[in-house]
């Protein structure tokens, strides 16, 4: 059974005003907050066991999802008594997991079906990524025979927030404040343990209050 990890710990300082009183994930999009989205989605993809961490107004996330029994999941909390970053979240909640684990960022919107996510025998990561944005012109990631390498000459990609991890990864990692893609992955990429696709449809990582009004202005058509 896949377990997944949603990232919902920071702070959303590109979503002020809003995030001053609500944490960026409980944005709505129609009448759906962006988690909600993601809870959903996963539940559809077969997933049962979610890990939210939380941070920042997070009490208010625990009230608006609670235990997930009102998604058909058992959702548990790590809780942050200081920001760890997108990494060090994950490791201080690796012990939760024994097998790969899907992971998404609590800020995305997106119709990906999680259900299609795997890991090779031989990788320790598989990364979903997306054409540059404009607030990512310059890319993250490029590309070659399946594997993400680091940026190169040529076409570049960004991260979609979207991922797929073995626990391996966190292995040797202390709990302290660090970045998932500096730390974990790039390495893990120089070594060619690294997979990746690149996702054509429905995918925002929304960097700003204004781009999630003109998302929600443009799917309920108001």
């Amino acid at each position: 059974m896949t377990k997944a990890f949603v990232l919902a710990a920071g702070q959303g300082k590109r979503f002020l005003p809003f995030s001053k009183k609500t944490p960026k994930p409980l944005f709505k999009i129609g009448e759906v907050s962006l988690i909600e989205n993601n809870l959903k989605n996963l539940k559809q993809s077969g997933v049962d066991e979610v890990v939210i961490n939380i941070f920042h107004l997070g009490e208010k996330i625990i009230d608006a999802i609670g235990d997930g029994s009102n998604y058909g999941l058992k959702i548990s909390y790590s809780i942050e008594t200081q920001l760890l970053g997108t990494g060090g979240g994950i490791a201080k909640a690796i012990h939760l997991f024994t097998d790969p684990l899907i992971v998404v960022s609590g800020d995305v919107w997106t119709d990906f079906d999680f259900s299609k996510l795997k890991l090779d025998e031989d990788k320790l990561a598989h990364m979903v990524l997306i054409k540059n944005p404009i607030s990512n012109i310059n890319g993250d990631v490029s590309i070659e025979n399946g594997l993400v390498v680091p940026k190169r000459e040529g076409p570049t990609f960004t991260y979609s927030g979207i991922s797929m991890l073995s626990p391996e990864l966190f292995r040797t990692s202390e709990l302290d404040k660090f970045e998932l893609w500096e730390k974990i992955l790039l390495p893990a990429s120089k070594e060619g343990l690294v997979s990746g696709e690149i996702y054509g449809g429905l995918l925002d990582n929304l960097n700003s209050l204004e781009e999630a009004e003109k998302l929600d202005a443009l799917l309920t058509g108001e």
